[in-house]
């Protein structure tokens, strides 16, 4: 071998060697920079569950009240099963859990358990349309296909048709096939319209669905994010979650109805609430409603202007019936309500109190409804003028 090829091969063996190092070292760096970036995501998903703890509610009962002692006698006496929240002129004057939240285990419901809302979540959708609208993002007499352009039906529908429950959609039937809004969206188009119910009320969970979605697509963000970011945090709603949010699951309650023997509560399993978003799938604490009410009232959310059209007015131009942005503005009383998978969530409010039912036992003997219209009516002696009809605020 001469001296030039012994040169040529020392030479190829060095540069395999760098070449070598350069590819380990640069796969050293790969795992390193793989290795921070975990780190740094699951430091930032533990700092998300950190702020996202359960908030320790304590059971709450003013009992130099004479009303509310009356209260907690009744919902004992009738063997209320939940958690009642009742504020008056912003100040707390109960929170307490009755019955029991698990029958299985026997655990009892406390002041800090959740409980599916069902429709009272149109309630939020509704705060939340009412934002986009101040923020100038949608105009309620937009066509929905303005901002969901495949939303095509045989009449143009738009959002304030959608918010009153006027759109003539057909009624929303949920199924298991659909995993998502988005899916439970495109089969509400590709229903349609039932033509004689076209601008007539209808209640119909398909258009706050479809609404929910319209929110998505405006913001660029899950509905979920959106309620955090507008609701959640703004407002403190430290007991309150997604069906799905596994750091609460130890707090919802299950939900159960009456059996066929009018004597045993039945367990309820929700399995459709990956597709009702904005319409039924989210759990709060009473108190957590009545803070989110009682921010409304004193206009934490929108100007002042604006929150008294939205609380009181009915039968006006700007809100031709009772119905509105998820609740019910009546002559006596402001009224939300929601009922899903055995689970009731009910609120009446006006200037004096807000008066918050939440159970998990849909008991058709004396309902939810019921035990809300004895505590305000006679409990409380609400009920006078509170809401002019017709007159503009």
């Amino acid at each position: 071998m001469t001296t030039k090829k012994l040169k040529q091969i020392i030479i190829f063996l060095i540069c395999t060697l760098v070449l070598i190092a350069i590819m380990i070292g640069y796969r050293f760096y790969q795992n390193n920079e793989q290795n921070f970036n975990a780190k740094q995501t699951y430091n930032q998903n533990k700092k998300t569950l950190q702020s996202n703890q359960i908030n320790k509610l304590t059971t709450v009962m003013d009992k130099n009240d004479k009303k509310i002692s009356e209260i907690n006698n009744y919902l004992e006496k009738v063997k209320f099963n939940g958690t009642a929240a009742i504020f008056e002129k912003g100040q707390l004057k109960l929170n307490k859990g009755f019955g029991v939240k698990n029958y299985e285990t026997g655990e009892k419901n406390k002041a800090d358990t959740l409980y599916l809302i069902g429709s009272a979540q149109k309630f939020t959708t509704g705060l939340i349309l009412k934002q986009l609208v101040n923020e100038h993002k949608i105009n309620m007499n937009d066509s929905i296909t303005q901002y969901l352009p495949w939303f095509k039906t045989s009449k143009p529908v738009t959002l304030n048709q959608l918010m009153l429950h006027q759109s003539g959609l057909y009624k929303y039937k949920a199924s298991t096939h659909y995993k998502s809004l988005d899916e439970a969206v495109k089969a509400i188009q590709h229903k349609g319209i039932e033509v004689e119910f076209y601008n007539q009320n209808r209640y119909n969970d398909a258009n706050y669905l479809v609404l929910s979605r319209m929110i998505e697509e405006v913001t660029g963000k899950s509905y979920e994010m959106n309620f955090k970011e507008k609701l959640v945090k703004p407002y403190q709603l430290k007991n309150t979650a997604f069906f799905n949010d596994e750091t609460f699951h130890q707090v919802m309650a299950e939900g159960y109805k009456i059996g066929e023997d009018e004597n045993h509560p039945v367990k309820q399993s929700p399995n459709v609430l990956d597709q009702y978003y904005g319409a039924g799938n989210l759990y709060m604490t009473p108190y957590d409603m009545g803070e989110l009410i009682s921010s409304l009232q004193y206009n934490k959310l929108f100007e002042q202007s604006i929150t008294m059209s939205l609380l009181h007015e009915s039968k006006t131009f700007r809100y031709p019936i009772p119905y509105r942005y998820g609740f019910y503005s009546l002559p006596d009383k402001n009224r939300i309500n929601g009922g899903f998978f055995g689970q009731v969530f009910t609120a009446y409010f006006n200037d004096n109190y807000i008066v918050v039912l939440g159970t998990n036992y849909e008991n058709s003997s004396i309902n939810n409804e019921k035990k809300m219209k004895h505590i305000y009516y006679n409990l409380l002696n609400q009920g006078g003028p509170y809401n002019i009809v017709g007159q503009r605020y």
